[in-house]
């Protein structure tokens, strides 16, 4: 299968030079490990001239702006009628915007759900995540700016990476929903703090909402994608406003 709909006509052949099957599935790790490179580099020089908190802050905005900006770059490498497919609106905007929100929000159940379940089952998920750190402090500023970096830049970010990208390249040889599910465990692996707090659940979850981005994706585009993972970690950044 070689588009995300199958009941389009197969693209034109992709033209020598062109980025092939491995660059597209394995460009969004080359972006993440640059995001998080850029986001330690940019950690030190500005604990040099702010506070922790507003340092944090910038940081964050500079990793997920690297990770934004190698999949744009990389974007351009490919066929006009590729890029044109990537961000190609489906259906009436109204349609994709509601779709969107709609399965942000029920993502964040799923997501809950798969959390307390992997609590209930492992005591000691529960004892590695209770210290985990607020990205969020006193400062309005550094608030601000880890609004911009979590809810702005990092779905528009990692939706053109793991489903305009790395999805489009696995579908090429593969049937969608395993390729899907590839890039939905890709996904969930891409998150450090899975690794950080060995957050098994955690994994599964953004695993499953990959899966399900993937579908939206599909269906609705690109932006609907990038609405539904707004939603996601728009909400999340709420909660831990309202817990802190």
């Amino acid at each position: 299968m070689s588009t995300l709909d199958p009941t389009r006509p197969a693209a034109p052949a992709t033209p020598a030079g062109s980025p092939g099957f491995w660059w597209r599935v394995l460009i969004p790790f080359v972006a993440v490990i640059s995001g998080l490179v850029a986001l330690v580099v940019a950690l030190i020089v500005a604990l040099l001239f702010v506070s922790h908190e507003l340092a944090d802050a910038i940081a964050t905005v500079v990793g997920s702006g690297v990770i934004l900006a190698v999949g744009l770059v990389f974007v351009r490498h490919l066929p006009a009628h590729e890029q044109r497919a990537i961000f190609a609106g489906k259906g009436r905007p109204r349609a994709a915007i509601a779709a969107g929100v709609a399965g942000g929000l029920g993502f964040v159940v799923l997501t809950a759900i798969v959390i307390s379940i992997g609590t209930a089952i492992d005591s000691g998920v529960r004892d590695r995540t209770s210290g985990i750190p607020s990205p969020f402090g006193s400062s309005v500023a550094a608030g601000l700016l880890v609004v911009l970096g979590i809810v702005v830049l990092a779905p528009l970010g990692e939706e053109l990476l793991f489903r305009g990208l790395m999805l489009r390249g696995l579908v090429r040889r593969l049937p969608f929903w395993p390729a899907a599910t590839c890039s939905g465990i890709a996904f969930g692996l891409c998150h450090s703090d899975v690794w950080a707090y060995l957050f098994w659940p955690r994994l599964i979850a953004l695993a499953l909402v990959g899966i399900g981005l993937a579908g939206l994706n599909r269906r609705r585009g690109y932006w609907s994608g990038v609405i539904a993972h707004a939603t996601i970690n728009g909400l999340a950044t709420i909660a831990l406003l309202a817990i802190g």
